[in-house]
């Protein structure tokens, strides 16, 4: 893969609406190609372990040969931000605070206090999935993201932390005056200058090297939100690659099923419309239940090939 091309895919959607099955179909299908592949899902119910049938955590669980997966836990996020910022937070409020006088413990209760605070969380998570795309141990890391609002959230969260922090910047120039230059530290504005520059290499990764697809439903409720949540990514300058339409009802002589296919025929056709050109794949509505390797396989080679994935 060539360092321009995208080497994240994220799949995002509804609650509910199959991203999990998808994701781990198109997930499966890739590694069995011969890519290198990395499972992850940000979702704070996490369905990972049963959708593969092991048990899988928060660091990278083999699943098959060339495929990973990962379960990125509140505790796995905390744990990263406290190691790689932790250290600059002492040494900003250490401006404030007597940081040398308070007790280990004391010290430790307020990183971990700072840390849960969502918009760092957020930024933390980011940080740590766009590292583990770039250390190059993956050909493709498949994201199976939060439902919609809090994906869109996490998404804005690059653009209003740079901005944020570089009116921080400002800010702590003038601190840094007040309290004198002190030979060897560094200095609370740099510090600052140093997150903005990584907020702006996270939300660059993610316009220019991220690939968004949508999981939807041919439901009313899941049609609308869709025609939100394209405007929004494109907004924000998310390229949306192609939608997945999952629990397509195909007639087979079932009266049932007929008049299931008859209800959703006009949000397919609203889906299709909203597509506007893009890659589409659909995944018919089945009673069995999707686990294992073998079955999701099976829906992913068909994905990858409607989507424009295959041999990538």
């Amino acid at each position: 893969m060539a360092p321009s091309e995208p080497k994240l895919l994220l799949f995002g959607g509804k609650g509910g609406v199959g991203k999990t099955t998808c994701s781990a179909a198109v997930a499966v299908a890739t590694a069995a190609g011969g890519m290198r592949t990395l499972h992850i899902t940000s979702d704070l119910a996490p369905s990972l372990s049963d959708i593969y049938g092991i048990n899988i955590g928060d660091t990278p669980t083999s699943v098959t040969e060339n495929l990973d997966a990962m379960e990125i836990s509140q505790e796995r996020i905390a744990a990263t931000w406290k190691e790689k910022f932790g250290p600059d937070f002492v040494h900003i409020l250490s401006h404030i605070l007597d940081m040398d006088g308070m007790e280990q413990n004391g010290r430790l209760d307020l990183l971990d206090y700072i840390g849960t605070a969502p918009a760092l969380r957020e930024e933390t998570l980011l940080d740590l999935i766009v590292e583990m795309a770039l250390q190059g141990r993956y050909g493709r890391i498949i994201w199976d993201t939060a439902p919609a609002g809090e994906t869109l959230n996490l998404l804005y969260m690059p653009r209003l932390m740079r901005d944020h922090l570089r009116a921080g910047a400002k800010v702590y120039e003038a601190v840094d005056r007040l309290a004198g230059a002190v030979s060897g530290k560094r200095s609370l504005a740099g510090i600052m200058q140093e997150w903005v520059v990584r907020s702006e290499g996270i939300a660059a990764f993610l316009r220019e090297r991220t690939l968004f697809f949508l999981v939807a439903n041919p439901e009313a409720l899941v049609v609308n939100q869709v025609q939100r949540l394209m405007a929004t990514l494109r907004q924000i300058g998310f390229t949306v690659r192609g939608m997945i339409i999952n629990r397509v009802a195909v007639a087979d002589g079932s009266p049932f099923l007929e008049r299931m296919e008859q209800g959703q025929k006009p949000y397919m056709d609203r889906l299709l419309a909203l597509s506007e050109g893009l890659a589409v794949a659909r995944v018919d509505l089945t009673l069995e239940e999707i686990r294992g390797v073998g079955p999701l396989g099976a829906i992913g080679r068909g994905l990858t090939r409607e989507l424009g994935l295959a041999g990538r």
